[in-house]
This record gives structure tokens, sequence and C-alpha cells, in this order.
């Protein structure tokens, strides 16, 4: 698949929620739906919680302050990974690609997949039942 990637700056757009050009459609497909998906979603996750840090200038004892940000770091984690399927397919829809297409893709690379650990599993078992 060819694709153009955006640079620094507008990834870093992209990673805080804006849309990019149509001209980097089939980047934002491949990146929302690559085996490396869910990594990538964290890397933009990570992004948005980079403000968290400011919480270390708040007056109080140093050790207040880092449960602070690690609070922070843990519940917007839990939120983020929890509907990160949601968050891709709402990229994909800002994008103008259709609803499911994100899924959609992925369980037919899965299945690809799942047939040869089938077919394998299978003959596995067959030869340790002769």
């Amino acid at each position: 698949m060819h694709f153009q990637r955006p640079n620094p700056a507008r990834w870093l757009w992209y990673a805080v929620g804006g849309s990019l050009p149509d001209r980097y459609r089939s980047w934002v497909l491949w990146d929302l739906t690559a085996s490396t998906w869910v990594l990538r979603h964290f890397a933009r996750v990570m992004v948005l919680f980079t403000p968290l840090w400011l919480l270390l200038l708040v007056p109080g004892p140093l050790s207040l302050r880092f449960s602070m940000v690690a609070a922070g770091y843990a519940t917007g984690l839990y939120f983020s990974l929890s509907f990160m399927e949601d968050a891709c397919e709402r990229r994909l829809i800002k994008h103008g690609y259709p609803v499911g297409l994100n899924r959609r893709i992925r369980e037919e690379a899965e299945t690809g997949d799942r047939a040869e650990i089938v077919t394998l599993y299978a003959s596995y078992h067959q030869d340790r039942s002769d």
C-alpha cells in the first residue's frame, strides 16, 4: 500500500483528534488497521497525557504531585484503552470511511491467521490420535 505520511506537526494535530487533509486518507486507514494499531493508539494517548506533567508544578509534597500524575495516567489509560476501538472507528469516520471498516479489515486479517492456526491445531491432534 502506498501512502503519504504526515509530518510531525500534522501527526501531533492528528494525535489530539484533528482531521488530516485528504491526501493522508490512506495513511489514516493503514494507521488504524495495521497489526500495530493498539501500539499506535497508545502512542497517540501518551501525547494527550503530556500536560499531566504540569501537575508537578502544583505546590505540595513531591510524593503527592507524582501520585496525581500517576492517578491521571492510570485513569486516562483505563478509559482510553477501554474505548480504543470506538476511538479508531470515529477517526476513520472523520476521514470519510464507512462505519465498521476498521473492524471488518482486522477481522478479515485475523480470519486468515485463525484458519492457519486451526489447520495446524487439527493436524497436530489428528497425528497424535493415530
